[in-house]
Formats: C-alpha cells, sequence, structure tokens
C-alpha cells in the first residue's frame, strides 16, 4: 500500500521535460528575399522575464549586430526589431530565453537574404491585322452537305427495304 501511494505521487507529477524552439520568423534555414522588420521566435511553453535574461542576437553576414531595441516577450514568443538592411547572405540568430518551469534555453540557427532575380522576357509580337484569316482547305462546304445528304438517304432506303422484307 504505501510503495502504491509512493507510486501514485510520481505518476501524478509535472513531465521534467523542458521546453523547446517550435517556430521562428524568419525561419531556420529559410532563404527570404528581404530582411524583415522584425524577428520572432516561438517556444513550446511560455516564457518569464528576470531581468535580461532574455535575448536575441542577430548578425549579417559581415558579423555586425543587426537587431536593436528591447526584446519582448509574449507568452511563448520573443521578439526583437531589425535595423533595415541591404546586405545579403547568411544571417545567424543566437537566442537565450527562460521557460516558465526556470530552465533556460540557449541556442542558435540561420537563415539567408538572397536578392530575388528579376528576370523580363520579351515576346514578339506580330502585326495585328484586322483581315479575316483565309482557310487553306480546299473541301467546300457544298461538298460535305451533298455527301452527308447521300449517305443519309443510303441509310434511309436501306432501313426502309430491311421492314419491307419482313
Amino acid at each position: 500500500m504505501i510503495l502504491g501511494a509512493i507510486f501514485l505521487a510520481f505518476a501524478n507529477s509535472p513531465a521534467s521535460a523542458h521546453t523547446v524552439l517550435v517556430s521562428s520568423t524568419p525561419q531556420k534555414d529559410s532563404v527570404i528575399s528581404s530582411l524583415p522588420a522584425t524577428i520572432s521566435i516561438t517556444f513550446a511553453e511560455d516564457l518569464v522575464v528576470i531581468g535580461n535574461s532574455n535575448s536575441i542576437s542577430v548578425l549579417d553576414p559581415a558579423g555586425e549586430e543587426v537587431s536593436v531595441g528591447e526584446i519582448s516577450v509574449s507568452g511563448a514568443t520573443l521578439s526583437k526589431e531589425l535595423t533595415p538592411s541591404d546586405k545579403t547572405g547568411i544571417f545567424s540568430v543566437e537566442y537565450r530565453a527562460v521557460a516558465a518551469d526556470g530552465h533556460v534555453i540557449n541556442g542558435d540557427f540561420a537563415f539567408t537574404v538572397e536578392a530575388m532575380a528579376v528576370t523580363t522576357s520579351e515576346t514578339e509580337v506580330g502585326p495585328i491585322s484586322s483581315e479575316p484569316i483565309k482557310s487553306e482547305n480546299k473541301i467546300s462546304i457544298y461538298l460535305i452537305l451533298s455527301a452527308t445528304a447521300i449517305i443519309g438517304g443510303l441509310l434511309v432506303l436501306v432501313f426502309i427495304w430491311k421492314r419491307q422484307s419482313k
């Protein structure tokens, strides 16, 4: 009985799993056309604010910081503004967050800003004519109508002949 009570006490305790990164904007390993105005990182559990314990750092390909301002914590999401930049290449992100269970989550990922190639193709347009297009077909409509009448007439005659022979 005592063993059963001990088992139930441990069975009902919360899981000791730590929170994990669920998503980010921009996404990990994504290729985007321009740097967004903010970066946001969402975890599986709510986060807590304890001083400056939460952080996001975004570095451009030259290693210069492009994240600015204060970090924002809303539920399970960390956010921070980014300085507008026309640089392209691999941007690296480092983050640190404190989950509601008190555990610290550190991690990093990268995304690529790549200028999208704009291609234009020229389509050659011929002169526009208002004349009707003449058919190259040599079969006359009259020939088609005549053939249809003859074949139809023959079928009617065959049908009548078959009925009279019964």
